[in-house]
């Protein structure tokens, strides 16, 4: 690994990205030390990024408000802050995902003030992290670097793929469905929440046009029930131990018992991780090629409204769910021409969309053109986790190098560490993260 001089820390923590994951870390270690924090964001709305940004009032949280607060140890936070906005939103209505951006927005501010100075937002892209025998340097394009103590590497979600024409690999942007005639045919690529979010956001614009949404094996998440249910009481202590098979084959024992899969799926919620790391790495291997598309829908469920519109939409016939994969054979700038094969058939379905959205969801795995990646990787500072899901971490999330040494000055928070907990794209599982990683960096700095 290389080593470089760094210049004189201005900065006992700096944090590599300022969406949800950086501003609950921001927000732990202002609260809990002393010490200084830079908090670098490249967006222009700090404390939001890509699940908070969006405009889309359908666009809402997946969990209920009680149970989305952003501080572990502070329970109602969220709760005591809905009054604020003056909606009438209460502790078990699902938000929308904007109202929630400008809570993360409030608590950014709230650390900021708390912080008497010690907590900087800084806007800038960052392009390297050179770590020298007493810390790191942060490398900002266009900017001077700064000196930290430590750094955190909390740079969320990356879009599935390159935008082409009329096919749009970026969801989250306004442009995808930007400019879309009210009758134009759409292909989504992908029919879990990422599809439904452009879906949602197709509806609210007025759209009447027919919406294809495809993949594998043609599964939608399941929405919650329409009120709260108390976790159910049960012993579940045997899907923590044997094969992948005798694990499976108890669970749905316990489904046919009458627990069901909303109460199940509660029950578990809480030992998600624990399930996950009594699994080696064969047995996760062969969860996420053949289980895990079934615990997703069953896992990420959406509101009970969201559900009811996917249905009408299916109803109507306006929206098709198709189980295949598709070949992208020609794109223009009003035009893509594909090739649909279905599931269980040879036969080659040509078809031609106004517009295709790629909704496969968010990527986290090491990628080398993105150009801190590729600085990391090339100093030998970080390397794939063993199932390639995200960048490789220790159990204190220090990031693990070439060689397989854990970094006494990196760290990684959220998203990116989800080759590890695999569970780790909500804010009840960031939260949790974020308290133990202020909680070490705390430690190691006193």
């Amino acid at each position: 690994m290389q080593h470089s001089e760094s210049p004189s820390p201005s900065a006992d923590i700096a944090i590599v990205g300022g969406g949800a994951s950086g501003v609950l870390l921001a927000a732990q270690l202002v609260r809990k030390s002393s010490l200084r924090v830079a908090l670098i964001e490249r967006g222009d709305h700090p404390g939001l990024g890509v699940a908070y940004s969006t405009h889309c009032l359908h666009h809402l949280l997946n969990v209920r408000a009680s149970d989305m607060t952003a501080l572990a140890d502070e329970p109602d936070h969220f709760v005591q802050w809905l009054p604020r906005d003056g909606r009438g939103y209460g502790r078990t209505d699902f938000v929308p995902r904007a109202i929630y951006g400008r809570y993360l927005q409030d608590l950014l501010a709230d650390a900021v003030h708390r912080s008497d100075g010690r907590l900087h937002v800084v806007k800038g892209d960052v392009v390297g992290l050179r770590e020298g025998e007493d810390g790191v340097t942060v490398e900002i394009d266009g900017q001077a670097p700064i000196g930290a103590r430590k750094a955190v590497l909390a740079t969320g979600h990356r879009p599935p793929s390159k935008d082409s024409g009329a096919y749009h690999g970026n969801p989250w942007r306004d442009e995808a469905i930007a400019g879309l005639a009210p009758g134009g045919s759409i292909l989504l690529i992908g029919t879990s929440l990422t599809m439904i979010d452009v879906l949602l956001s197709l509806l609210e614009q007025g759209h009447k046009g027919p919406i294809v949404a495809l993949s594998r094996r043609g599964l939608v998440p399941h929405r919650h029930p329409s009120a709260p249910i108390p976790t159910p009481e049960a012993d579940t202590s045997d899907l923590f131990t044997g094969s992948l098979s005798q694990r499976t084959k108890r669970f749905r024992a316990k489904l046919k018992a009458g627990l069901g899969w909303p109460g199940l799926m509660q029950l578990l919620r809480p030992h998600n991780n624990e399930l996950w790391h009594a699994l080696d790495l064969d047995q996760r291997k062969r969860f996420l090629r053949h289980l895990r598309p079934w615990w997703d829908i069953h896992r990420h469920r959406v509101a009970p409204q969201i559900g009811e519109q996917i249905d009408a939409a299916k109803a109507r016939g306006q929206l098709t769910i198709v189980s295949g994969r598709v070949e992208i054979e020609k794109t223009t700038d009003s035009k893509v021409e594909v090739t649909i094969i279905r599931r269980g058939s040879d036969r080659r379905e040509k078809r031609s969309f106004d517009r295709v959205v790629d909704c496969r969801g968010p990527r986290n795995e090491v990628d080398v053109r993105v150009p801190l990646h590729a600085q990391l990787v090339k100093d030998g500072l970080l390397r794939p986790d063993p199932l390639n899901q995200g960048l490789d971490v220790a159990v204190d999330e220090a990031l693990i190098g070439r060689d397989g040494t854990p970094s006494g000055h990196l760290y990684v928070l959220g998203p990116p560490t989800r080759g590890r907990y695999t569970e780790i794209v909500a804010i009840p599982d960031i939260r949790l993260q974020a308290a133990d990683v202020a909680r070490g960096l705390i430690a190691a700095l006193r």
